[in-house]
C-alpha cells in the first residue's frame, strides 16, 4: 500500500456460472448483475436505449402472450427466442439490432428467452438487480464502484452449460472492481477473471468461439455477435423494478471509460 493511500474497502464478489448454481437465499441484501451477452442482456440494453419504456421478463411463451394480452394494443412488443430462433407469432426475436427508436419507442417489451430471462427472474431476490453487457460496460461499472453491497454476478449460460462470453464479461468486471475493493472471490470468480486475462484482448473473436456464438453463426446471426462485442455503445443501465417485475433504465451517463484494455 502506497504512503497516504487509504485501505481498500472489503467486498464479497461471487460469480455464478449458471443461475441454478446460486444458493437459495444467497442474494438477500446483495446487488446482483445478470449477464447474458448472447443475447438477452445485450438486447435489453438496446431496447431501453431505443426508447422502450420497460422490458418484462417472463419464463414461458404462454405467459408472455397472457402478459401482453393484459396491455393496451399497440403499446406492447412480444419478443424472444427458443433455440436462438424467433418464436412464431412474436413481434421480434432476440436480436439487439431489431430494436430501433423508429420501431419501438414508448413500447413495453414482453420477453422470454431460453437462458437470459430465467437468469433475471432468479436474480430477483437480490436487493438490487442490474443487467450487464459489453455494450453498457462502463455504465454498469460506474454503478458498481459506488455500491458497497455484496455483489453476485449471475451468468445465464447456454442451454444449461457455462458460457465463454458471459464468463469473459464477469471477469472484466472483476478486473475493474479489484482497483476499488479488497474483493472476497469464490472459485468461479477466479475462473472468470482468468478467462478475461487470457482472452480479453481478442473480444470479437472469442465471442464467435463459444457455443453460444457458434450457434448464432449457424443460424445466420453473425451481426448480433459483432454488435454484442462492441464496448460502451450505450451509457444506460437496466435495473429491475418490482410489482410487476420489469427492467427500466436505472441510470444513464458515464464519467469515464472503465474498459481495462
Amino acid at each position: 500500500m502506497g504512503e497516504g493511500r487509504l485501505p481498500l474497502r472489503e467486498r464479497l464478489l461471487h460469480v455464478h456460472l449458471l443461475p441454478q448454481l446460486v444458493p437459495q437465499g444467497a442474494l438477500a441484501g446483495a446487488t446482483a448483475v445478470v449477464i447474458d451477452v448472447l443475447r438477452a442482456t445485450t438486447t435489453i440494453v438496446y431496447a431501453l436505449a431505443a426508447g422502450c419504456s420497460s422490458v418484462r421478463p417472463v419464463l414461458e411463451i404462454e405467459e408472455a402472450h397472457q402478459t401482453a394480452d393484459r396491455m393496451s394494443a399497440g403499446s406492447v412488443i412480444l419478443a424472444g427466442e427458443r433455440g436462438g430462433l424467433p418464436i412464431p407469432g412474436f413481434d421480434r426475436g432476440n436480436s439487439p439490432l431489431e430494436f430501433t427508436a423508429s420501431s419501438c419507442r414508448g413500447c413495453c417489451v414482453v420477453m422470454t428467452t431460453t437462458n437470459g430471462t430465467r437468469a433475471l427472474l432468479r436474480a430477483a431476490e437480490a436487493d438490487r438487480v442490474l443487467a450487464a453487457a459489453f455494450v453498457n460496460f462502463s455504465a454498469v461499472c460506474e454503478q458498481l464502484v459506488h455500491d458497497d453491497r455484496p455483489l453476485h454476478l449471475i451468468c445465464a449460460g447456454s442451454d444449461g452449460q457455462p458460457s465463454l462470453e458471459d464468463s469473459l464479461l464477469a471477469g472484466a468486471l472483476i478486473e475493474v472492481l479489484c482497483d476499488f475493493f479488497e474483493l472476497q472471490l469464490n472459485d468461479s470468480a477466479r475462473l472468470a477473471w482468468d478467462c478475461f486475462e487470457n482472452h480479453g484482448l481478442v473480444l470479437p473473436s472469442v465471442l464467435e468461439l463459444g457455443r453460444g456464438g457458434q450457434n448464432l453463426r449457424q443460424l445466420g446471426f453473425d451481426a448480433d455477435i459483432s454488435a454484442a462485442a462492441e464496448i460502451d455503445t450505450f451509457a444506460v443501465v437496466p435495473e429491475l423494478r418490482r410489482d410487476p417485475i420489469r427492467l427500466e433504465i436505472g441510470a444513464a451517463g458515464v464519467v469515464r471509460s472503465y474498459w481495462p484494455r
